[in-house]
């Protein structure tokens, strides 16, 4: 049986909305859940007395809005708002509600494109691959190619290949980094993810075809080649890689168990990844 969770203040008959995050929410719960979650969205907007007033007549809870009235009257920061927020409510841990405060102090003097950007590379590093890709594709709609730097458009195109090579969505990888390296040339890593897609992407021969017919990527092809070599020799050192040899050298039950269950395992996370995006 699940533990029941006792609720902090009322349900509200009128939602507040939070233009940040383009979201309704109903009770302190559903607020802190999105504040949350949602950290490099937020901006000083959300010191709004509506809010304050929202939480004292539609949750009842007087005895967090008082303290909220001041912190606005004061000019308080996003970061000490939201924290009061979260603890009044005991959500999450303490060492999280931290982390979500350090978080809004290091994005307060961000713009918002930039905030966006962290917030994609955030999802990126927690394996939350497909809302990542959908997150830098909204950060590029908003940032026009003329009137931009191009240092941090191609920066963001780059980010983007990687999260659909961390997919094996290859060829949408090699579109990314194509265009990252188009967009700034000086950006040469960004050739060599693009070429190392296309070798994942690729048969041998389509790919040696393919450098033969563009020889501006010949020097570039050498690099990629020498560096795939260099990672296969790490990897056939690593302790994984004996493990595997001697799992495949018993060709036991257990091995063909173990390959299922982390197949089963990759399964089940590109589909939650996907139900998230």
């Amino acid at each position: 049986m699940g533990r029941l969770i006792e609720t902090v203040g009322k349900y509200a008959e009128r939602p507040y909305y939070i233009a940040q995050t383009d979201t309704s929410v109903y009770c302190v719960e559903e607020l802190c859940f999105v504040l949350s979650q949602n950290t490099f969205l937020l901006d000083r907007g959300l010191l709004d007395r509506d809010l304050a007033k929202w939480l004292d007549e539609e949750c009842g809870l007087k005895d967090l809005a008082r303290p909220l009235y001041t912190l606005i009257g004061r000019n308080g920061s996003p970061s000490a708002f939201v924290g009061m927020i979260l603890e009044y409510a005991h959500f999450g841990t303490e060492k999280k509600r931290q982390e979500t405060e350090e978080l809004l102090r290091v994005n307060a003097d961000m713009d918002a494109s930039t905030r966006r950007k962290h917030f994609a590379d955030y999802l990126v590093e927690n394996k939350r691959y497909v809302q990542a890709v959908a997150e830098y594709e909204k950060v590029l709609e908003e940032m026009p190619a003329m009137n931009h730097n191009h240092v941090m458009r191609s920066q963001l195109l780059y980010n983007k290949g990687v999260a659909f090579s961390r997919l094996f969505s290859f060829e949408e990888a090699a579109d990314a980094y194509l265009a990252a390296y188009q967009e700034n040339p000086d950006h040469e890593e960004a050739a060599f993810a693009y070429l190392a897609a296309l070798r994942m992407r690729c048969s041998e021969e389509e790919y040696i075809a393919f450098i033969a017919d563009h020889p501006m990527w010949h020097e570039q092809s050498l690099e990629v080649e020498s560096r795939m070599e260099k990672s296969r020799k790490e990897y056939e050192e690593s302790d994984a890689c004996r493990e595997l040899g001697e799992q495949l050298s018993r060709h036991d039950a257990e091995y063909y168990e173990k390959v299922s269950e982390r197949l089963s395992g990759m399964r089940r996370k590109y589909r939650e990844m996907a139900a998230q995006s």
